[in-house]
């Protein structure tokens, strides 16, 4: 073992701690971590915490290292905590719709022990069920489901997380109305680890509803589907997502990708039935198929994976009315993508929050590729900032990364969140260089 690895093993065991090749699985935007360490407890996540906030090792938070291939690299990789061996359901009420679990408990356990008492977590975070509760709280991402149910940091009831320098902080409770004063318990999701390392997590429940349906509508061009999402989703009903998406070249059988806005429902069977009438007399057509059960539910699965082999991932954000506009923008990123390799580019736009996800299979290289990159996205970026929006790079080859950086500027935001993360890690171990400035 390297020395670090050594100090590391000598305060767990050999077997919770691994360096060498057997690092690669878990390289964080291709830069391997000196130490990989599987604590087993929270007293050891704090130990680990508290000895490198002394030596100066950065560290790095994971769960299953689903998602260690997102947002901008950190600057330094010494130490890798996954929350794997972290696993257990310590709670589970259903009269009271909450669960409670180790940050390590990964989502698919998490959904067999709910769905035995008729009820489920209501997120669906790119990835499927691959992730952990801990993993999918710090980065925060939602799908389609957001739209009935709100981000994971709108689900969460309380965590427990460990700061840079060791400390426990118990945040929020098991009940909606816990919290008094400023609420760090928000800040903490979508935080990417650099405020604390996540070890347990309270997330509200809702019951199994009786009918799962999902509506698809077919339009022409990608516009006119956008126009229809935005249509459809100030339906006054309370409809579960209302996601357009809009297929690759590649996917297209070599004509032009028809767009499909899909419509999910689900409530009781009669509430369902109103809700297809309301939104089809909306549509002003009827959709072009129809879908139930486990099929409604396996195409929003789809939703979620559409991200897996992308090389590059984005996402834009406007108001949820100008998402037509934002499909236009995407005619800019053409010259970034050989329409002949893998898909194309395949675009998801979640109508009621504003967020386009644009999906290329494979980046196009050039001789000038990377400063091609850094022009496109920097000129779009800086055209979304100026009406209030973003642009996000969720993953992409680490030249584009780190010419353009994930993260736009924060503004006037970025002062205030130094200032917490000077506060709860004082020695700046924390997987800096992650999350925006």
């Amino acid at each position: 073992m390297n020395p670090l690895a050594g100090i590391l093993s000598e305060r767990l065991s050999k077997a919770q701690v691994v360096d060498g090749f057997e690092t690669e699985p878990w390289a964080v935007c291709g830069r391997l971590p000196q130490a990989v360490v599987f604590p087993e407890s929270e007293a050891q996540v704090a130990e680990i915490l508290s000895l490198s906030s002394e030596e100066g090792w950065h560290c790095v938070p994971a769960g299953r290292g689903s998602w260690l291939h997102g947002g901008q690299p950190p600057q330094a990789v010494d130490v890798l905590l996954s929350a794997e061996r972290m696993s257990d359901i310590s709670e589970y009420e259903p009269a009271d719709m909450f669960i409670s679990a180790q940050a390590g408990a990964g989502l698919d356990a998490l959904e067999r022990c709910t769905n035995e008492g008729g009820q489920w977590l209501a997120v669906d975070p790119p990835g499927g069920e691959r992730g952990t509760l801990g993993a999918m709280l710090a980065v925060g991402t939602a799908g389609p489901l957001q739209a009935g149910f709100g981000s994971p940091r709108d689900q969460v009831l309380g965590a427990t997380i460990v700061s840079g320098d060791g400390q426990v902080l118990n945040l929020g409770g098991k009940v909606v109305k816990n919290v008094a004063g400023f609420d760090l318990l928000k800040l903490v999701a979508g935080s990417w680890g650099t405020l604390g390392m996540i070890t347990s997590v309270t997330m509200r429940l809702y019951p199994v509803p009786a009918t799962d349906r999902t509506l698809l509508f077919k339009e022409s061009e990608a516009a006119d589907g956008a126009n229809l999402a935005c249509r459809l989703a100030q339906t006054p009903f309370p409809l579960a997502a209302v996601e357009l998406l809009v297929p690759g070249d590649g996917e297209s059988g070599g004509g032009a990708p028809s767009p499909l806005v899909a419509v999910r429902i689900l409530e009781s069977t009669d509430a369902a039935d109103e809700a297809e009438r309301v939104v089809s007399e909306c549509a002003g057509m009827p959709p072009v198929q129809r879908l139930g059960g486990e099929q409604s539910a396996a195409i929003f699965d789809n939703v979620r994976a559409m991200e897996d082999g992308a090389e590059l991932v984005l996402r834009l954000s406007l108001l949820p009315t100008r998402l037509p506009e934002l499909i236009e923008t995407t005619s800019q990123l053409r010259g970034l993508y050989d329409p002949r390799e893998g898909w194309g580019m395949r675009l998801a736009g979640h109508a009621q929050t504003g967020v386009l996800r644009v999906m290329i299979a494979v980046v196009s290289r050039s001789d000038d590729w990377v400063d091609r990159a850094k022009t496109t996205l920097g000129v779009l970026r800086r055209s979304l900032e100026a009406e209030g929006g973003s642009l996000v790079v969720s993953q992409g080859p680490p030249e584009i990364v780190g010419a353009v950086s994930a993260w736009g500027a924060l503004g006037p935001a970025a002062l205030f969140t130094s200032g917490i993360q000077a506060a709860l890690d004082p020695a700046g171990i924390l997987n800096r260089g992650t999350s925006p400035q």
